[in-house]
């Protein structure tokens, strides 16, 4: 009976609404302008490991093309390379995700860079970081960024700690391959995980597993928490088809040729059925 009683709790689970709220600061700190220089976002910024992250992106956005073709979804859309950015008049406050979902697809041409001020400019409904180069800067940071942006989901992967055998805690700070913040309805950013797979993803309503089979780790899609069910990159999914195409090809002429051999068959019997009936009848 106790673990039904714990179910029941967490269904039944509550907390107060939470906020952002600041009181007695001096009044040096009261009047002073925000200084978002730490935030920048220059356009020569380097991103370390560009080609790693490059081929996990690449593979998702196959992956995603194909749980869109599954899902018959239509009005959606999946990008890489643009740069959010979300406070007027700072336009260097940014992010640029590895990979981005929007609940529309945008009409073209895309902008160089989404500014949620403007009209049509929205937020993407999920964001993927992968984090590269000072891992504890974006451990922090990362978060506050596109929780101020307003993005409902955030998941960072680390394939560093994807990739090691053991839980890496430098100095005690632990990394861990996946952690995922979600939107909550007060406002809240709240992390909903932080460790292995498998994920599940709201925005995708589906889970996301690490493989570790090739030279980096790499996210793949799954229809369910089993990590056996992934969702095919687009590329897989149609050499699949086609495989199974040649091999429907195969059958149909291997049965047209067993046909076409029994009807040949019949017909010799009938041939030498008649023979055999106009020897009889000439005797």
């Amino acid at each position: 009976m106790a673990p039904c009683k714990r179910f029941e709790f967490l269904l039944n689970a509550r907390r107060a609404p939470r906020a952002l709220v600041l009181r007695d600061l001096s009044p040096e700190e009261a009047g002073a302008a925000i200084d978002w220089s730490g935030w920048y976002l220059p356009d020569d910024a380097e991103r370390p490991d560009k080609a790693a992250r490059a081929g996990v992106v690449r593979l998702l956005l196959s992956v995603l093309a194909q749980l869109a073709r599954e899902r018959g979804w239509v009005d959606w859309y999946a990008g890489t390379d643009h740069a959010f950015a979300w406070v007027r008049g700072e336009p260097l406050v940014r992010v640029l995700p590895d990979l981005y979902v929007l609940d529309h697809r945008p009409v073209p041409p895309l902008p160089r860079q989404w500014q949620t001020w403007l009209s049509g400019h929205r937020p993407p409904r999920f964001a993927l970081e992968i984090v590269a180069g000072d891992w504890r800067r974006v451990y922090e940071e990362a978060p506050a960024k596109y929780w101020q942006l307003g993005c409902p989901e955030l998941l960072l992967f680390d394939p560093e700690a994807a990739a090691a055998r053991a839980p890496l805690a430098p100095h005690g700070e632990e990394r861990v391959p996946l952690q995922l913040y979600r939107r909550e309805p007060d406002g809240t950013y709240l992390r909903v995980h932080a460790g292995a797979d498998p994920l599940w993803v709201e925005a995708l309503d589906a889970h996301l597993v690490v493989l570790k089979d090739g030279p980096h780790p790499a996210l793949r899609v799954a229809r369910s928490s089993r990590a056996t069910d992934l969702v095919p990159a687009e590329e897989e999914a149609l050499r699949a088809e086609g495989e199974a195409r040649a091999v429907e090809q195969r059958a149909r002429a291997a049965e047209q040729r067993a046909r076409a051999a029994a009807e040949a068959r019949v017909r010799e019997l009938e041939a030498r059925v008649r023979d055999l009936e106009a020897r009889v009848a000439r005797r």
